[in-house]
C-alpha cells in the first residue's frame, strides 16, 4: 500500500508539473502572436507605419529561428530547472519591456529578448515532458505541452486583441508578463529534473551533423509549411469562394481550432503506438485535406466539415515531429528540440512566401492549396527517404 501510495504521489506531482509547462507554453504562445491583432493602435500609438509594426512579428520569428539555437547551445551543460526559470525571467523582462514602452525602439527591444527567452524554453519544456513521461507515453506528454501553443492560437491571441481594444495595447503584454510572474513561483518550487549526462557542446554538434537529424529537421519544415500556404488567406479565400462574412470567417477559423487539439492529443496518442506511421499518415492527409477544404467552401456545412479535418491534420504531426527530432539527437536533445521549434517558424515562413509568390505570379487564391500540398508532398518524400536510409543501414549491421 505505502508503495502505491507513494507511485500515486509522483504520479500527481508530475501531472502538476506537466500543466505547469503547458500553461508556460501557453504564455509564450500567445506573445508571439499578440501584436497580429494589434497594429493598427501599436502603429497609431508608437508614431510608425503599419508595415513597420509588422516587424514586431518579423523580429520576433528572427529571435526564436536564430537566437534559440545559440542560447541553448550555450546553456546546455546547465541544470534545466534554473535554466527553466531563468528564461521565464527573461520572457517576464521582455513582456514587461513591451507592456511599458514609451517608443516603438523600446517595444521592438521587448519583442527580441521575449523571443530569445522562446526558443529556449520550447525546448526545454518539450524534453522535460518527454522524460517525465512513463514509458511508451512520451508523445503524450508531449502532446499535452503542445497543446498551450495550440490553445494559444484559439484563445490566447483572441483573447489578447479583446484586452488590447478595450484597455490599450500594453494590457495583453503585461497580463502575460504577470501570468508568467505567477508562473514562476511554483515553478520554482518544483523539484530540478537532471540532465542523464551533461554533454559538451562539442559533442552535442556532432551529435546533430547526421543526414538522419537532417533529414528529421527537413521533415518539420515541409511537413509543417503548406499549412500557412493556405492559413495565410484563409479569409479571402472564404470570402472569394463562398461570400462568408468576417463573423462566419471567425467561426470557421474557430472549428479549425477546435480540429487542432483534438488532432494535437490524437497525434500524441498516435505516436506513442507506430511513429513512423503516425508522421506518414499525418503528412498524407494534410496534403489532401488541404486542397478539399478549397473546394469545400463553397458551401457552409461543408466548410466547417473540412476546417474540422484540416485542423487535425495540421496538429496531429506537431508531436510526431518532435518525436522523430528527439529520437535522432542523441544526447543533444534540448538543442534538437530548440532547432525543431525554428525548423516549425521556417516551414510557417516558406508557406507564407509560397502563398505570396503564387499570388503574386497571377495564378489565383485556388491555386494556393495545390502549391500547399506540394510543399507537404515534398515533407512525404524526405520521410520516406529517411525511412528508406534506416532500413539500409539496418540491413548493412545485420550482414
Amino acid at each position: 500500500m505505502k508503495t502505491v501510495a507513494i507511485t500515486e504521489a509522483r504520479r500527481n506531482k508530475s501531472a502538476f508539473a506537466l500543466w505547469l509547462l503547458t500553461i508556460a507554453v501557453f504564455a509564450v504562445g500567445t506573445a508571439e502572436l499578440l501584436p497580429m491583432g494589434l497594429l493598427l493602435p501599436i502603429a497609431e500609438d508608437t508614431g510608425v507605419s503599419v508595415p513597420a509594426a509588422g516587424l514586431l512579428v518579423t523580429a520576433y520569428a528572427l529571435g526564436v529561428v536564430i537566437g534559440g539555437p545559440v542560447l541553448s547551445a550555450l546553456t546546455g551543460t546547465m541544470p534545466r530547472k534554473p535554466l527553466l526559470v531563468g528564461f521565464l525571467m527573461l520572457f517576464i523582462l521582455g513582456s514587461a519591456l513591451c507592456g511599458f514602452a514609451v517608443s516603438y525602439g523600446m517595444l521592438l527591444a521587448g519583442r527580441i529578448v521575449s523571443a530569445l527567452a522562446q526558443g529556449v524554453l520550447f525546448g526545454i519544456i518539450v524534453v522535460m515532458a518527454k522524460d517525465m513521461a512513463e514509458p511508451g507515453k512520451e508523445g503524450r506528454n508531449i502532446a499535452m505541452v503542445a497543446s498551450g501553443l495550440t490553445v494559444a492560437v484559439v484563445v490566447g491571441s483572441p483573447l489578447g486583441t479583446m484586452l488590447g481594444e478595450l484597455f490599450g495595447w500594453r494590457a495583453p503584454f503585461l497580463s502575460l508578463a504577470v501570468l508568467a510572474l505567477a508562473l514562476l513561483v511554483f515553478i520554482g518550487r518544483l523539484p530540478d529534473q537532471a540532465r542523464s549526462e551533461s554533454v559538451p557542446l562539442s559533442r552535442q554538434l556532432r551529435s546533430l551533423t547526421t543526414p538522419q537529424f537532417g533529414l528529421a529537421l527537413l521533415m518539420t519544415v515541409f511537413g509543417t509549411g503548406g499549412t500557412f500556404t493556405v492559413f495565410t488567406y484563409i479569409a479571402p479565400i472564404l470570402e472569394r469562394n463562398g461570400g462568408f462574412s468576417g463573423t462566419m470567417t471567425s467561426a470557421i477559423l474557430l472549428v479549425f481550432g477546435a480540429g487542432s487539439v483534438v488532432g494535437n492529443l490524437l497525434g500524441g496518442w498516435l505516436a506513442d503506438r507506430r511513429l513512423q506511421a503516425a508522421l506518414l499518415g499525418g503528412m498524407v492527409l494534410l496534403a489532401v485535406s488541404m486542397p478539399v477544404f478549397t473546394w469545400a467552401s463553397r458551401d457552409e456545412a461543408t466548410a466547417f466539415a473540412a476546417a474540422f479535418v484540416w485542423g487535425i491534420a495540421a496538429y496531429c504531426l506537431m508531436t510526431p515531429l518532435n518525436m522523430r527530432v528527439l529520437g535522432q539527437a542523441g544526447g543533444a536533445q534540448e538543442l534538437a528540440s530548440t532547432l525543431n521549434i525554428s525548423a516549425f517558424n521556417l516551414g510557417n515562413a516558406l508557406g507564407s512566401f509560397a502563398g505570396s509568390a503564387v499570388i503574386d505570379a497571377g495564378l489565383g487564391l485556388n491555386a494556393l492549396p495545390w502549391t500547399a500540398s506540394l510543399i507537404t508532398l515534398t515533407g512525404i518524400a524526405v520521410a520516406l527517404w529517411s525511412a528508406w536510409l534506416e532500413r539500409r543501414v539496418k540491413s548493412v549491421s545485420r550482414a
